[in-house]
């Protein structure tokens, strides 16, 4: 296998959630491999701009929201005309990646607390917390998969499926599989959850249309959501007992995506793949 099999050269991408840590990341990772275009999308516009300075031209701020269906077909309008501000009647993408989450705050006890501050605990994050982060962390990768899926699958064709291009990669969590009685974050880790089912649903339909739907779900790499600032955050509290020593980078998140959106990985769907460093099976 030679080097060029893991190339993203010449594709058209969009990544959600860009405005800052992970997808800022994928986004820059993106650009530097060679990526034609790469549509960053997010709600704080001083931010997207921040991120885009990076590689002006080849990295796009479009401001938008997927936490609603209005939002995600507003997206997918303002793509098609940037593509078509650019003389591409015939749009395509080939790497999406849905990577937009938020949390909200949720409650946390002691050792040896009592029922009645579990129970208060338990209920600290609201009805309308849940609503929010599932419709951000789970109801848009569908979302906006489907709004762009016309895209997709046309990236895929005449030869493009080989290549590895029309591709979707989810960003979960690897909290989507950690359970341990320390671990408080129950709507977080039940919303990344869903997400990989999502992901598999997904992978079960529109592979066959020649769109391959994977997710990374990364753990211990810093972020806006993950401070090692933050000292109640998981990768504080976690960073001394990664098996491999270390925490997670941003090369490692740019590589995983690279792999799954080229030919190396253009037999890949339907799969997740873990970058935690080994704490899913070390801790």
């Amino acid at each position: 296998m030679s080097a060029s099999s893991f190339s993203v050269s010449n594709r058209i991408a969009l990544v959600t959630g860009a405005s800052s840590g992970i997808g800022s990341y994928i986004a820059h990772g993106l650009a530097k491999a060679g990526v034609t275009r790469v549509y960053i999308v997010g709600r704080r516009v001083a931010q997207l701009v921040k991120v885009a300075q990076v590689a002006p031209g080849v990295i796009i701020p479009l401001v938008g929201d997927v936490s609603t269906i209005a939002g995600c077909k507003a997206l997918a309008d303002a793509f098609v005309g940037s593509e078509r501000s650019l003389q591409v009647d015939d749009a395509k993408l080939d790497i999406l990646i849905n990577n937009a989450g938020i949390m909200a705050q949720e409650g946390d006890w002691s050792d040896g607390a009592s029922v009645e501050e579990i129970k208060a605990a338990l209920l600290q994050a609201r009805d309308e917390d849940w609503a929010s982060v599932f419709a951000v962390n789970v109801a848009s990768i569908q979302w906006v998969s489907a709004v762009f899926l016309p895209y997709l699958v046309n990236a895929s064709k005449n030869g493009g499926k080989a290549e590895g291009r029309g591709c979707i990669i989810n960003n979960t969590s690897v909290s989507a599989f950690y359970i341990s009685p320390h671990a408080k974050g129950h709507l977080y880790a039940a919303s990344k959850a869903a997400a990989e089912n999502v992901t598999l649903n997904l992978a079960s339909k529109l592979t066959r249309l020649g769109v391959r739907v994977n997710s990374i779900a990364p753990a211990n790499v810093p972020s806006e959501m993950n401070s090692p600032d933050d000292p109640k955050s998981f990768i504080s509290k976690e960073k001394d007992a990664i098996p491999v020593g270390r925490v997670g980078s941003e090369e490692d998140v740019v590589a995983a995506v690279i792999y799954l959106s080229s030919k190396a990985g253009s037999y890949i769907s339907g799969n997740v793949v873990k970058l935690d460093g080994g704490i899913l099976v070390g801790s």
